[in-house]
């Protein structure tokens, strides 16, 4: 996964919050995801813990993005493989 993915959601507080996903730039860091979440009356993008319903959703927006040619088949595997390094389980199936 080589760009940004983001959207918006609403936190279990009842807060609005934009999440953003980008990859590590830092050739040290490896395969990283960084997960970041703004509220708008936070000062900055805050690091945060992704919950399993956060790992999904990322993967479909990455399906979604290969299913529109913007991105390269491996993309899908990457995050599957992202995911289960950190103890989640994705449903793998085909691209919508």
């Amino acid at each position: 996964m080589r760009d940004t993915i983001g959207w918006q959601e609403i936190g279990e507080d009842g807060l609005k919050y934009r999440i953003r996903v980008s990859p590590s730039r830092n050739p040290r860091a490896g395969d990283a995801l960084f997960w970041r979440r703004l509220h708008r009356r936070a000062d900055g993008w805050q690091p945060f813990d992704p919950t399993p319903a956060h790992w999904a959703l990322l993967l479909e927006k990455v399906k979604a993005r290969y299913t529109r040619r913007e991105v390269p088949y491996e993309a899908i595997g990457h995050v599957i493989a992202l995911a289960r390094a950190a103890d989640v389980k994705l449903d793998a199936g085909p691209p919508r």
